[in-house]
């Protein structure tokens, strides 16, 4: 069955909502505009830089669903000798490869971003940590049976994979603390550590966190675990890969994000 643009982008929002984005997040569709375009394929990704849409280019994907907006300002000008966005963006638009963007409205959605993180950690009983903004985002769970922090760490590392800008930084696994209770957020999500810690958690996994942010939470008894933005993401956008073909009939969905 030939489906459009537009009919692949009602079904992107109907998984993910735009509305659904926290404030002054771009997302939605940042090129691209033909909404009557036949799409045959559909490239998946976490980031959309220049070797990703050259990719996407080569493999003749129609449409680039991306986790991070490339656009997140207003260009004042497209230098692609110069600006990775604007070479980026040159090479979409050259290649006739639309741009969607599901960042968090993704990162909330059931299924997303959050609920892929949880199910990762093995975590049981997964709920949102908040009903409304920022604090929808992160899930909580419950981890069974109840482990080490140290253990819990080691796990943690092994689950994501963390390694190179993902190399698993700990605030602090020298304790006894056992650890039952959960919350994770994709992305940087340390400014919740508050919420986290009101929620009864007993551990936060989440990335991007800085050194003040450690200390912090330390001072509190919270144990954050920084597994970095691409260990704590990409396994939601490979998700999202691998349950889009059960929703586009007849389109053909590639993962371009490379590793």
């Amino acid at each position: 069955m030939r489906m459009t643009l537009g009919q692949i982008l009602n079904v992107l929002r109907g998984m993910a909502p735009e509305e659904t984005a926290l404030e002054d997040d771009p997302v939605g569709l940042l090129i691209g505009g033909d909404l009557d375009a036949p799409v045959t394929k559909i490239g998946v990704c976490l980031d959309a830089m220049p070797e990703t849409a050259q990719r996407a280019a080569q493999a003749g994907v129609q449409l680039l669903v991306a986790h991070h907006p490339l656009i997140y300002r207003p260009l004042r000008r497209i230098n692609p000798a110069a600006d990775p966005v604007g070479r980026a963006a040159a090479l979409l638009v050259k290649g006739d490869v639309a741009l969607y963007a599901m960042h968090t409205n993704w990162d909330r959605a059931p299924g997303g971003i959050n609920d892929t993180l949880a199910a990762a950690l093995e975590l049981g009983n997964v709920r949102p940590l908040g009903a409304d903004g920022a604090a929808a985002l992160p899930r909580l769970g419950d981890l069974t049976p109840p482990r080490p922090l140290a253990d819990f760490a080691r796990f943690v590392d092994n689950a994501l994979g963390c390694a190179g800008t993902s190399a698993l930084r700990v605030n602090d696994v020298t304790g006894t603390k056992m650890v039952s209770r959960v919350a994770v957020c994709g992305g940087a999500g340390a400014f919740l550590a508050g919420d986290v810690l009101a929620a009864g958690a007993d551990a936060y996994v989440t990335s991007d966190v800085r050194y003040h942010e450690f200390l912090d939470a330390a001072a509190r008894g919270l144990p954050l675990l920084d597994a970095g933005h691409d260990a704590t993401e990409t396994p939601g956008m490979r998700a999202l890969a691998h349950r889009l073909p059960q929703q586009l009939a007849g389109v053909e969905v590639v993962w371009v994000g490379g590793g």
